[in-house]
């Protein structure tokens, strides 16, 4: 039996720090005594204020008395308060609303591809594109009415003659409302992560009004080269077959995300805070009507209104320059823009702020990264992925859903040909070759290895994977001592979220993304990846997710065979061990199910034994079955049985057991939280449920009806079968070539 030790109330308190003592207490049921530590917490340390309210907001959810629900409906999706708990499982996308303003005057076809662009790469955010028309020629204009035209994310204006740029950009800053405001060029192409960026930018900071990203053509922005053979800002071209994706691709992985401060921001692509937005105002277009000189002004009304400017260095778009003007013709304006500059704000000041953003060699340092990343690309050979030897290195004594991704995909490699294996701690390898005894293959699956080993067993290898954050550090000892081997990090799951914020557990997980340079993340869900952007700026590469279908398949007689075909079965993992699994609500809920259907149900657990001094708190006083800790084939034997799988996490990552529920014909009901987007539909394979709020028994009425249940399991099985171990591996072998 597992030391559950760590998880009761702490003995001797004075050597507990009041985060400790205030986690215990949460662990054990004393709420108040939990806040009260959480809040003298907050005085001690401001900056951790985002983990402690959300512990805070937890422990009184549980003070509160149920709340009386009416509706004799299904589970409803309930959108959490903005101080919810949820909250911390959020990524930024789902949080904010951004809106777009890009003026247009002709040059049809950079509008065509700046417009197509932004439609591909909203990033998941609810986007706004405020399009205004300043008295474009008719084929520009009959366009750009075709393509709004029943696309509700573009709204269109039109200027009754032209007017010129800065005034033709607030007549869309009027109608902005967002939560961050992009006035955007239309000679722009938009990439993939750049409102990501932006906003990762602004959130590193919470005095930022406004921010830019790089870019090939946009002054001090510039990125690889600063200035042209004629000592001029240059217009950089993009690589020979590259495409503005594939240079931000390359900009995010050369970054070190420095977000340097400046006094000017280029107005190519310009982010302004709905804060900044409100104090400043709109463009200075009486002073800079043409749209050179403005975005200056408003940088110095934005310093002087008490907000910081930075550049998002891990950011690119790319910049056609507009065709609108001629260059002399841009060379003039830019020349009465900046005598209008100094004479509303005087030439010293300007020419002060000049000088600054110039001096400043951080730029000299990012543009660098940039060109070594370049001539790397270049020489880099390729390789055929299946050629590739690959080591994943597990170094825990065991696990659940994340282990078992590990086992059946790197099976799935071995079965094309692929030399793969799983290197486990050499006193742990009996229980993984007991754990995964159906596989004929488990006795050179996985390898044994003590610490002083790993060295000199990965010269056999081309890549190492690490696969939990403990085990990028001896990721990084095997690159020291075999520099020719590619690191790579399978990403499964935000493992901060793991521990109690400041602990050494907590600040290793944190460093686990970037501890070890040129390595290569790649994750199953788009929510881990987002997740790790925004919190580290780093860019995982999404996988496919593998289900192992010899395992988890139908068997439609597997209720007959129990003696269960006149009930309804209803199944969960119980994980008391794990706080984050929800167990003690998810026995709540079995408990009250059963109260109101009585012997219609069956209700089976696993996941922990009986006796668990954990297990024994929670709720019980009603008919279940546990099967205990299972293998594989033993969840398998219980889901197949299954009419209802029930996870009631505080989020999933992924959520295995949810898709293996579905491939074995069973409908699921899940947290809505974190990455089980990637599988789940709520209301056509199953049901997405608020974890922290109340769901009355009431509520499974109408949903766990015949016809219901037998619609639900059909979109399950379909959804399942979308999913294999083989598009699993060849994911991830081309993922790591």
């Amino acid at each position: 039996m597992k030391d559950n030790t760590r998880t009761q109330p702490a003995s001797n308190t004075e050597d507990k720090t009041y985060l400790a003592q205030g986690n215990s207490a949460l662990k054990s049921g004393d709420y108040q005594q939990a806040i009260n530590l959480f809040q003298k917490v907050l005085k001690q340390s401001p900056e951790l204020h985002k983990i402690i309210n959300f512990n805070v907001k937890l422990a009184q959810s549980k003070l509160l008395p149920p709340q009386k629900n009416n509706s004799t409906n299904q589970p409803k999706l309930v959108l959490p308060a903005s101080n919810s708990p949820a909250n911390l499982y959020g990524i930024n996308s789902e949080k904010y609303t951004i809106d777009i303003v890009i003026p247009v005057y002709n040059a049809l076809d950079d509008v065509q591809r700046c417009l197509e662009a932004i439609e591909r790469n909203t990033d998941g955010f609810n986007v706004n594109v405020y399009i205004v028309n300043d008295g474009s020629e008719t084929p520009t204009t009959e366009w750009l009415r075709a393509y709004c035209k029943n696309k509700p994310m573009f709204v269109l204006t039109e200027n009754e003659h032209n007017r010129g740029y800065t005034p033709t950009v607030n007549v869309g800053l009027r109608q902005c409302k967002g939560d961050y405001i992009v006035t955007l060029n239309s000679d722009t192409i938009v990439t993939k992560g750049w409102l990501s960026g932006l906003v990762r930018c602004f959130k590193s900071s919470t005095e930022l009004g406004v921010v830019g990203p790089l870019s090939n053509a946009a002054s001090w922005q510039n990125v690889p080269n600063l200035l042209d053979e004629n000592n001029q800002f240059a217009v950089n071209e993009l690589p020979n077959g590259w495409t503005a994706d594939d240079m931000a691709l390359l900009v995010r992985n050369a970054s070190n995300h420095h977000y340097p401060q400046v006094p000017f921001v280029n107005g190519f692509c310009f982010m302004i805070s709905k804060a900044a937005f409100e104090k400043v105002g709109l463009l200075d277009e009486d002073t800079f009507p043409t749209g050179y000189g403005e975005e200056n002004d408003y940088c110095i009304r934005v310093a002087e209104a008490g907000f910081k400017l930075a550049i998002c260095d891990d950011t690119y778009v790319f910049h056609a320059k507009s065709k609108s003007f001629g260059h002399e013709k841009r060379k003039k304006l830019s020349k009465i823009g900046s005598d209008a500059l100094k004479a509303k704000h005087g030439k010293e000041k300007v020419n002060k702020l000049a000088g600054k953003i110039r001096d400043m060699d951080i730029f000299n340092d990012i543009r660098g990264q940039v060109q070594q990343s370049l001539t790397k690309s270049f020489s880099k050979s390729v390789k055929d992925p299946l050629l590739n030897r690959i080591l994943f290195l597990l170094p825990v004594s065991g696990g659940g859903g994340g282990v078992h991704s590990i086992v059946q995909e790197t099976m799935g490699m071995r079965r094309i040909g692929v030399r793969a294996k799983i290197a486990v701690p050499k006193k742990h390898r009996p229980k993984f070759i007991k754990k995964y005894e159906d596989i004929d293959v488990v006795e050179d699956l996985f390898l044994g290895f003590e610490h002083h080993e790993l060295g000199e067993l990965s010269k056999k290898f081309d890549v190492i994977v690490g696969t939990i954050y403990t085990s990028m550090k001896l990721v990084k000892e095997v690159v020291s001592a075999n520099p020719g081997i590619q690191p790579a990090y399978y990403v499964q799951d935000y493992e901060p979220l793991f521990s109690e914020p400041g602990t050494p557990e907590w600040q290793e997980a944190r460093d686990s993304y970037t501890l070890v340079p040129n390595a290569i993340l790649f994750a199953k869900t788009d929510w881990i990846c987002q997740k790790v952007y925004e919190e580290h700026g780093v860019h995982v590469r999404k996988v496919s997710p593998s289900i192992d279908h010899d395992v988890y398949k139908p068997d439609p007689l597997a209720k007959k065979r129990a003696g269960l075909e006149d009930k309804i079965v209803i199944s969960a993992m119980i994980r008391p061990k794990t706080p984050r699994r929800g167990a003690e609500r998810t026995m709540r809920l079995l408990k009250n199910l059963h109260d109101r259907f009585g012997e219609k149900v069956h209700i089976e657990i696993f996941g922990c034994a009986e006796e668990d001094p954990l297990f024994q708190k929670l709720e019980r006083q009603f008919k279940y079955k546990n099967n205990g800790e299972l293998t594989r084939p033993g969840v398998a034997s219980v889901l197949q049985k299954s009419d209802c799988f029930i996870d009631l996490s505080d989020y999933q990552a992924f959520g295995r057991t949810g898709l293996e529920a579905m491939a074995c014909g069973t409908f699921t009901i899940s947290t809505k939280y974190g990455g089980i987007l990637e599988y789940m539909f709520n209301n056509k394979n199953g049901f997405l449920v608020n974890p922290f709020g109340n769901i009355e028994a009431a509520h499974f009425d109408s949903l766990l009806s015949a016809e219901n249940i037998k619609h639900l399991k059909r979109n399950s099985l379909i959804t399942a079968s979308n999913y294999s171990i083989h598009k699993a591996a060849l994911s991830e072998l081309f993922s790591l070539s």
